[in-house]
């Protein structure tokens, strides 16, 4: 098979002319990949923009999930090849995300919002005990919900066609059901912090840091217009989803410019 792209979790090869699989590294859970075809599954079939899951590939040392074809670039692709799309494409990605919270899952398929960012910040190291205490229980007063919620929503994981008039959302692996204000709080602590891995090309890197803010605030800016959630709303849910990225393997950069976040957030609870 011919591999047509890679990430930090997985590579992804042709694997016939409308398929493509997406395989992982050998030391990756399978319960991890059990659980995006599972979830991808369960928002295709509520019609939502997403490519099918067709198959999950229980390989003795790699697992994978074969899925339908999608033919087109990434936003985040796009957005760096062509910034005069930036606004187009931001207010997009928000409407994109909008129609993702406008669905629910009453009946309780997806994991619950609040029990992942609370094993999250239970289990991260960078974080005292105390202050993983503090930030669960100031959790617990935020808005119970269960809209679809993505998890990692950011234009890298939203696909465009060449004409621009059509999207899908891929990587479910942290699909949940939620509060529509924490998933965007999520793509806002993201797309503020994110760094792109080391071997990627300077041109990128570049480009990347150009179009960033102007991301961030067309999408958040928009979004908030269409969906009628205020910044408050949104801006609740960050310090517990700043604090749960914490348990994830982030550059040495990321981690730290997090977990000043995540103290100054503390701060504010005094």
């Amino acid at each position: 098979m011919r591999r047509i792209g890679q990430g930090r979790t997985a590579e992804i090869f042709e694997y016939t002319l409308n398929q493509i699989m997406k395989l992982y590294h050998a030391d990756f859970p399978a319960e991890a990949v059990q659980n995006e075809f599972r979830i991808t599954d369960a928002v295709f079939r509520k019609g939502l923009p997403v490519p099918q899951a067709r198959l999950f590939k229980d390989d003795e040392s790699r697992k994978g999930i074969i899925f339908e074809r999608i033919e087109g670039n990434t936003m985040l692709s796009l957005m760096i090849q062509e910034p005069v799309l930036i606004k187009e494409l931001s207010c997009q990605m928000a409407v994109c995300h909008h129609s993702l919270h406008a669905q629910n899952d009453e009946e309780g398929v997806l994991p619950a919002q609040k029990q992942i960012l609370t094993g999250a910040i239970r289990n991260t190291s960078l974080l005292s005990e105390e202050e993983k205490i503090q930030i669960i229980s100031y959790l617990s007063t935020l808005p119970d919900r269960k809209q679809i919620c993505h998890g990692d929503f950011h234009p890298d994981n939203v696909m465009v066609n060449e004409t621009r008039d059509q999207y899908w959302v891929i990587d479910w692996m942290t699909g949940m059901s939620g509060d529509p204000a924490g998933d965007v709080a999520r793509s806002w602590v993201i797309l503020m912090s994110a760094t792109l891995p080391e071997d990627t090309a300077p041109a990128v890197h570049r480009g990347f840091e150009g179009v960033r803010n102007l991301l961030l605030d067309y999408y958040i800016r928009h979004y908030l217009q269409i969906s009628g959630i205020s910044r408050q709303e949104m801006d609740a849910w960050i310090l517990p989803v700043a604090a749960a990225r914490l348990n994830e393997s982030l550059p040495g950069v990321e981690a730290d410019q997090l977990i000043k976040l995540v103290h100054d957030r503390i701060r504010l609870l005094k």
